[in-house]
């Protein structure tokens, strides 16, 4: 069986010693919170290569925790124009609160500290650990390299995503001995320039095409050469449009991606025939599409927090429990626990034609009948949840048939009718979404007026645990459980040509663009039956920055990239407060919202916090005590 990446850690007796060692060796980052401790073990600890590897390791517990919770799925795709929060819980997900309390969020405050640990653990392996371990002939200088490619992707990652989110931050490339209470902000461009870029072309040379020791979850060279081509097009747009600035971090972006493209078989990678087999439980572990994952394992004890591992399957249904007799039981595969997190808009329900076969692959409109007792007889107050037609009531459902559809058509009421008398309760996205008030930009809030607003809409399944094959893989530990262990893909080789043809167009080559689309994003594999590969294919006329994010959505949604690609493209204010009012309908956001803000439990630790400041837009810091 194929180990996942955690396996060194776990079976390695030097993880319970350097948790013992925690913070010997100090840095700025020691007064940061987080619910994970970084691992910084002392140099008599490193007496082998397998040491050296066990160190490197540690560098993916923190993200293990970022890819499998509600936090960073709602900071990606709620927080943008694809899906809007369900608004079913009061915590601090819900939208409606103040976006300048988001300084205090949990969510905020864990991915700051948590993204600087890894840093410093990569600063530590780069520094320090690898040159070592090199020096004391524990381990060789290409077993060495292997880490050190491991720790430059890590960093460059972690760097990009603090940018992003933060703007003009602290830059630390080298451990400190002793604790330090002050930072200083480096303009992002020169943390690109430094660090993320840099650190994203050293780890295409450093690292192998399979992860060390086959274990899944590591980063390697295809990853590294993504990574390259995602911060390089997220770098220009910090030039001038058109600029020879920005057209040669254009060109690095579109490089980078071309490799990848160009060098599949080398890299390991192979295009499945089918758009459902990508999304299939059955290739999860052994994805040939997946560039890099954040991995679990089926034993519960290689995964860093046992008890809490990959829960994304449960964030994306309708409230379906308890909903026409179905039930969450000890052997319905169908219905696993349901969080009701995120539903999309409206505006995302409409991008899709009906050539693309991807929109079936990834929602589901059709739930079946599980009822222990073998039938349903649908009920007025049930029928009365979805403001169902008279027709419905007393109509009996048998198990395994279909009992509710939640579907992106507007529906009649001779359709509704004509599904009851099956037994079945239509809900048309008319029912759902206020579809009389459609703004010039295709969004809509959601209607008030039924009883189930945040309860019926296609379930996105693109988390799959389970194929409607009772012989097939199942990815969860219990059917009424919260606990999976799905690898979570953290990079797609669907990105690749998509940032190849923004690359593309960004250069002026629009026709280039159009070809790369129509070749490896538009082809057969997501056409429809029925349908012509002509209805799916583009023209150089199609190829904006605006159609790339269309397309970006279709393709890469529910991937945590949807905040990224709206605010490096300069329209996360207009397309939220357009496409996604359902979030509040009050234009809650503006353009301070193009950074979060600095946590307070960082600022209220540095001795210089005023001299750092707040970003703009939000409360000025004010120290509490």
């Amino acid at each position: 069986m194929k180990k996942n990446v955690f396996f060194i850690i776990n079976c390695s007796i030097i993880f319970l010693t350097m948790l013992t060692l925690l913070f010997l060796c100090c840095s700025w980052e020691d007064f940061l919170d987080t619910e994970n401790e970084q691992v910084i073990p002392a140099h008599k600890e490193l007496t082998s290569v397998e040491t050296l590897q066990s160190v490197t390791a540690g560098l993916y517990t923190q993200p293990w925790y970022y890819f499998h919770k509600r936090r960073f799925v709602y900071l990606g795709d709620a927080r943008a124009n694809n899906f809007c929060y369900t608004n079913t819980e009061t915590n601090e997900y819900n939208a409606q609160a103040s976006m300048n309390e988001d300084k205090e969020s949990t969510s905020i405050q864990y991915g700051w500290s948590s993204l600087y640990n890894v840093i410093t653990q990569a600063d530590y392996i780069i520094n320090d650990y690898a040159p070592y371990c090199v020096e004391q002939t524990v381990c060789t200088q290409e077993d060495a390299n292997v880490c050190l490619g491991e720790a430059r992707f890590m960093r460059s990652y972690n760097y990009w995503w603090l940018v992003e989110w933060f703007g003009d931050i602290e830059m630390r490339t080298k451990p400190t001995s002793t604790p330090v209470y002050t930072a200083y902000r480096t303009d992002r461009k020169v943390i690109y320039d430094e660090v993320i870029i840099p650190d994203a072309e050293a780890a295409t040379k450093l690292l192998p095409i399979q992860p060390y020791n086959g274990e899944v979850g590591r980063s390697t060279k295809k990853a590294a050469y993504a990574l390259l081509a995602r911060v390089c097009l997220t770098r220009a747009q910090y030039e001038t449009a058109g600029s020879s600035e920005a057209r040669a971090f254009y060109q690095k972006a579109y490089d980078a991606a071309k490799y990848v493209m160009d060098n599949k078989g080398a890299l390991g990678i192979k295009l499945y025939n089918t758009y459902d087999e990508i999304w299939q439980a059955k290739n999860n572990k052994t994805n040939t599409e997946f560039l890099w994952v954040v991995s679990h394992s089926s034993d519960a004890s290689l995964n860093p927090n046992p008890k809490n591992p990959n829960r994304l399957h449960l964030y994306w249904a309708p409230r379906l429990t308890d909903r026409a007799g179905i039930t969450t039981s000890g052997d319905s595969w169908e219905y696993p626990k349901e969080s009701v997190l995120l539903m999309p808009t409206y505006y995302f329900l409409k991008l899709w034609k009906d050539w693309d076969i991807r929109y079936e692959v990834l929602f589901q409109e059709e739930f079946y009948e599980n009822n222990r007792r073998g039938s349903y007889t649908w009920e007025q107050g049930m029928a009365d949840n979805y403001n169902a037609v008279p027709e419905l009531v007393g109509k009996t459902v048998d198990n395994d048939d279909v009992v509710l559809c939640f579907t992106k058509e507007a529906v009649t009421t001779e359709q509704k009718v004509a599904a009851a008398n099956e037994g079945i309760c239509l809900v048309g996205c008319n029912d759902t979404y206020d579809v009389g008030a459609v703004n010039a930009q295709g969004g809509c809030r959601i209607r008030s007026d039924i009883k189930t607003k945040y309860e019926a809409f296609p379930r996105f399944r693109k988390y799959r645990i389970w194929d409607r094959d009772p012989n097939g893989t199942i990815l969860l530990q219990a059917a009424n459980g919260n606990v999976g262990f799905a690898d979570a893909p953290v990079m797609r080789y669907a990105e690749m040509p998509l940032i190849a043809a923004e690359a593309k167009i960004g250069l002026g080559d629009q026709a280039g663009a159009a070809q790369i689309i129509n070749s490896e994003i538009r082809n057969a594999r997501v056409v429809k039956p029925g349908h012509d590969l002509s209805e799916a294919q583009v023209t150089a006329s199609d190829m904006t920055v605006e159609w790339i994010l269309e397309e970006r959505a279709r393709e890469l949604c529910g991937e945590w990239l949807r905040w990224f690609d709206l605010k490096r493209t300069g329209n996360l204010v207009n397309y939220i407060r357009q496409h996604n009012p359902a979030w509040d309908g009050n234009d809650v956001v503006d353009e301070h919202n193009n950074l979060w803000p600095i946590p307070t439990t960082f600022l209220d630790k540095l001795q210089n916090a005023e001299e750092f400041g707040q970003n703009p837009g939000y409360d000025p810091y004010v120290r509490s005590n």
